[in-house]
């Protein structure tokens, strides 16, 4: 059994955060409304594809991180690596 460690991986809310934007300045960086930024952060939306890459290059983080952040399960699914061929 697997155990949550949320003190690993952070939440969409520390990200914004430590990306230097509140809520409100991250909705207008992903022009949307900052009430959709906050459905984002409590989970009770998800973004369309558009805005998550958006989102994922306003916070310089990879898609993987900011899944996590979103609550998304990325096991499974492999990572971006240059090939040794």
């Amino acid at each position: 059994m697997e155990k949550n460690t949320p003190t690993t991986d952070p939440s969409l809310k520390d990200l914004i955060k430590l990306a230097g934007y509140t809520q409100k300045s991250f909705a207008q960086a992903l022009n949307t409304a900052y009430s959709t930024v906050k459905y984002y952060v409590s989970g009770e939306k998800m973004p369309g594809v558009k805005i998550f890459a958006d989102m994922c290059r306003l916070l310089d983080k990879s898609p993987k991180t900011v899944m996590k952040s979103l609550g998304i399960d990325v096991s499974g699914i492999p990572d971006d690596q240059p090939t040794d061929q």
